[in-house]
């Protein structure tokens, strides 16, 4: 009991000293005059923060008495939930102070090591600029939200951040950036989907599959493909289930786009249609909260709902006092653009200015424009990939797999969309919004070219993207899957 005593007493010293702890306890002032939380959630948070740490350290106090460890003997030696000692085996991990070995050999049991060290050695984290000097940044906008001094603006698609302003705290690092610190198997047990392995499932879990479209006029009007993010984002406005999205709209002829919080059904209508410009949605997460908004759902490429997830998962003392994520969209995506050179691609490779182009898509290895009077041009996918964002390159994920439903056009013919419902959640509001006459739906394999379609792109985008993963990682350069 003693020993138990002064090992918590020795966490709790350890956890008030660490570094995340004295950033914020020390940025005090500025986090309260920046007005992004109230002196009440600053506490919330700091509390969070303690009681985490300590948590994190005792799990390493008991690793080092045991010299080595599985999950298991942990587990039944600090009295923790399994999924909270995995999280801080994973920091401590990046942290540089635990490694682990025995994992996928002849069925043996994960084996986990501390690092000695004279003494618990902790450095400050990495700010994202590295990110952004790597050609990494997805430009989200989710380090801007929980940035808590506004340290970090947007500035050419990408952040900045204004060290004067800044404390130090890493928050943009572990919280928000989906580029860093990505672990995949805990946010996967999160969204409670099976485990999958990378390389052998292109798509990842679902529950069911279909092809989709709406059977809601004013949206069959707007939309891009069958309507089906726009129907099921009324379907949860009806029914009261959220009272906010965040979406993108254009904000003129030119395909601008900005990240907006919507909040009524006649404003959703605005935002249908996919813009293929990267725009970053998460930016309007200190929106939603500052309306007071409680329930609100995300619409978002992969990238973007990594981030969400992973906030989920690693910084649940912020959730608490941000927006309720209640539910999560997320959009097919083989790579995204920056403004200019979409711009590029419908004005000199498919000769349709902006101000005149209606619709977008790309479908069957090509990229295509559509115009106001109805004309289509297109160009192979193939010649345009250059000009899209690098760090769309260096992303696996085709089919959006952290949702609770993922909406696409490939698999599904014209008019259709392809659905790959994902959660529980999602396969109950999918459901009830097809029972209630919101959208129309037929299993995914009775359509062609349907899911080896699917399948086919998803591999192939898989197999790229984690080559060049595995290049950087040789490269001593950050790879952003774990």
């Amino acid at each position: 009991m003693v020993n138990k005593l002064k090992d918590e007493l020795n966490a709790t010293l350890e956890a008030v000293n660490s570094f995340r702890v004295r950033a914020w306890f020390g940025g005090e002032k500025e986090i309260l005059e920046c007005g992004k939380f109230t002196r009440e959630e600053w506490e919330k948070i700091l509390d969070f923060f303690i009681d985490d740490e300590t948590e994190r350290i005792k799990v390493l106090i008991i690793l080092k008495k045991l010299e080595n460890a599985t999950l298991a003997q942990l587990e039944q030696e600090l009295g923790i939930p399994n999924f909270n000692i995995r999280k801080h085996l994973r920091l401590l991990e990046y942290e540089g102070l635990v490694e682990r070995s025995g994992e996928d050999t002849d069925g043996a049991e994960t084996v986990y090591k501390p690092i000695l060290k004279s003494e618990l050695s902790r450095t400050p984290y990495e700010k994202i600029k590295f990110i952004v000097d790597e050609k990494l940044c997805v430009d989200c906008g989710a380090c801007v939200s929980y940035c808590p001094t506004n340290a970090i603006t947007i500035v050419d698609e990408a952040p900045v951040i204004d060290e004067d302003k800044c404390i130090g705290c890493g928050i943009c690092n572990i919280v928000a950036c989906p580029r860093t610190f990505l672990y995949l198997d805990l946010i996967r047990d999160y969204v409670k989907g099976k485990p999958s392995n990378l390389e052998e499932e292109p798509i990842a879990f679902y529950k069911n599959a279909f092809s989709a479209q709406t059977k809601k006029e004013e949206i069959r009007e707007v939309c891009q493909d069958g309507g089906i993010v726009t129907s099921i984002l009324a379907y949860l406005f009806d029914h009261n289930l959220i009272d906010g999205v965040l979406a993108v709209k254009k904000t003129g002829e030119n395909w601008v786009s900005e990240p907006e919080v919507i909040t009524t059904k006649e404003e959703l209508l605005k935002t249908a249609g996919t813009k293929y410009v990267i725009t970053p949605t998460l930016i309007r997460l200190e929106k939603a909260k500052k309306m007071g908004l409680k329930k609100i759902a995300v619409v978002g490429t992969p990238c973007q709902i990594q981030s969400v997830r992973k906030s989920q998962v690693f910084s649940d003392g912020f959730q608490e006092l941000m927006a309720d994520i209640a539910f999560i969209i997320g959009i097919f995506c083989m790579e995204n653009f920056a403004y200019q050179n979409m711009k590029k691609i419908s004005e000199e490779y498919c000769k349709v200015k902006l101000e005149d182009a209606r619709k977008m898509d790309i479908n069957k290895g090509q990229f295509s424009v559509y115009t106001k009077t109805g004309e289509q041009t297109s160009v192979p996918i193939k010649e345009v990939t250059s000009l899209a964002r690098d760090a769309c390159h260096v992303c696996p994920d085709l089919t959006n797999e952290l949702a609770d439903i993922s909406v696409g056009s490939i698999g599904s013919p014209p008019g259709w969309s392809t659905v790959l419902v994902r959660t529980e959640r999602g396969k109950e509001v999918f459901q009830k919004a097809q029972e209630e006459g919101y959208l129309t739906s037929k299993p995914l394999e009775e359509v062609e070219p349907g899911l080896p379609m699917v399948l086919k792109l998803a591999k192939g985008k898989r197999k790229r993207n984690l080559e060049k993963l595995e290049s950087k990682r040789i490269e001593g350069k950050y790879a952003t899957y774990f």
